[in-house]
């Protein structure tokens, strides 16, 4: 279930599809696309008679006036010329929206979490991308360290925004030694040049215990706090290591070299945080959002919810998240999840699901949260659902949140568990486009060795509905 599935990655992941430029994968319904017969397999190959570069260029080319559109079909090509309003619907979803692949990321971070999982995974999590234009199609994290020339004069001209930037620290020197690449200790002229250009912007600080919290993060805050509006929200996320990365004690998990030459007498290991540690970041965070309340509205640092999870800390209200700017991060999903539950108990009719059973399976962190959510919900329908821990035995216990599960650890948790009913995961387990764990078992590997369904879902709505579906409906439930 989504709402679990809280992640300590400094990068989100994107599954990436074979490339092949401008090729269309989907066409809305009631779209222009539609409308003028652009089909899934058909090739965009230019517009105003220029070649297509991607699909951020097709979405600027495309909302003008007047439009060639140029598609290749099935070796016949067609065009269009169009005379449009200029904020015409297209519709069109491409195969590969960058068309030349993704920009790999030039950094070595020392907590990268892609260098810290072992083989024998999806493929495309081996991928380290940086590519500012992932950042503005699906918010993934950049540091801006790669812009050619050419790229900022793009993010410009065709204003890419929102972005979404891995801060880290905004003291050169540290944030040099946190990214491992010497251009990162430009980070706030890079930033002022978007604010600048009128681009967007969300910052993103993977906190590592001692190392940039305490008054490293003032100084990043107070740096921050001098943006205006197109800074849009900062969050504070803590490092996360695997067991794999731990084992390797490699450059990738303690400071370089370089952060020993420039924090002289420093010699501090990249680890998770304590939860004495943690409580001290949210204390420290919650004077900055008052500050940040009184300035600006909202309280605009946001903290991952492991903080407070990991603390037993409450978890702040809606209203604490300003709209959830980055909610894809993290950020508040709990926050979602319970006021999800909410939601449920007071529109759904109770006693509707008398007896059904299954078992709701989670990461570490969440369990004692999501087992307060079932008891609710178990009250409320008359279910007899059962939540199980799982232990990250892929990764590491240290990874401790349900997003990051594998169909090993499914298995070696209820492998010898004889348990009635479906077994309810969080979908953010599972690739949506390759419908692989992390390990690259199927849903359907692991109900298949578990000899009961295993079921992907969002949120308890899910789990409800497919209960509905395998429970009859007697006169309790109609009443």
């Amino acid at each position: 279930m989504s709402p679990v599935a809280v992640s300590p990655l400094s990068h989100r992941r994107v599954d990436l599809a074979p490339s092949v430029p401008g090729l269309v994968d989907a066409v809305s319904p009631a779209s222009l696309a539609m409308e003028l017969g652009i089909e899934p397999g058909d090739r965009i190959v230019g517009i105003n008679g220029l070649p297509l570069i991607d699909a951020l260029d097709f979405q600027f080319q495309a909302q003008a006036e007047n439009v060639v559109l140029d598609v290749e079909r099935a070796g016949v090509l067609l065009r269009y010329e169009l005379d449009l309003e200029g904020d015409e619907f297209w519709g069109v979803t491409f195969a590969d929206p960058t068309f030349d692949g993704v920009r790999i990321c030039e950094n070595a971070c020392p907590f990268c979490f892609i260098k810290q999982i072992p083989k024998g995974m999806r493929r495309s999590l081996y991928v380290m991308d940086d590519d500012y234009r992932y950042s503005m199609l699906y918010g993934s994290f950049v540091t801006l360290t790669n812009l050619t020339d050419e790229d900022w004069r793009r993010i410009e001209e065709q204003h890419i925004s929102p972005l979404h930037v891995s801060v880290h620290s905004t003291d050169p020197d540290l944030r040099v030694a946190l990214v491992g690449n010497p251009k990162a200790g430009r980070i706030m002229e890079d930033l002022a040049r978007l604010e600048r250009a009128g681009i967007d912007f969300h910052a993103q600080l993977v906190l590592v215990p001692g190392v940039n919290d305490g008054p490293a993060l003032d100084r990043s805050l107070s740096d921050l706090a001098t943006f205006g509006s197109r800074l849009r929200s900062i969050a504070g996320v803590p490092v996360g290591l695997s067991r794999h990365g731990q084992e390797r004690q490699s450059r990738q998990l303690r400071l370089s070299r370089t952060c020993m030459r420039t924090l002289p007498g420093k010699h501090i290991a990249v680890r998770r945080y304590h939860p004495e540690e943690a409580r001290h970041v949210i204390s420290q965070a919650e004077s900055w959002q008052a500050r940040f309340e009184e300035e600006r509205g909202v309280p605009f640092f946001y903290l991952g919810d492991e903080f407070y999870l990991m603390t037993g800390s409450p978890v702040p209200d809606a209203a604490h998240y300003g709209g959830f700017p980055q909610i894809e991060d993290g950020i508040g999903i709990t926050r979602h999840f319970l006021d999800g539950v909410d939601s449920f108990v007071r529109r759904s009719k109770s006693h509707g699901l008398p007896g059904a059973q299954g078992t709701v399976a989670c990461g570490e962190l969440i369990t004692p949260t999501m087992r307060e959510a079932v008891t609710r919900f178990n009250t409320h329908t008359g279910a007899a659902l059962d939540v199980v821990a799982v232990e990250n035995v892929y990764l590491g216990s240290e990874i401790n949140v349900s997003g990051l599960l594998s169909g090993q650890d499914l298995l070696a948790t209820f492998a010898r568990r004889s348990s009635p009913g479906p077994l309810y995961v969080s979908d953010r387990m599972v690739s949506q486009r390759t419908g692989t764990l992390l390990d690259d078992q199927t849903l359907e590997d692991v109900a298949m060795a578990l000899g009961r369904p295993v079921v992907p879902a969002a949120d308890l709505s899910d789990v409800a509905r497919d209960l509905r579906t395998r429970v009859p409906i007697g006169p309790l439930a109609a009443a």
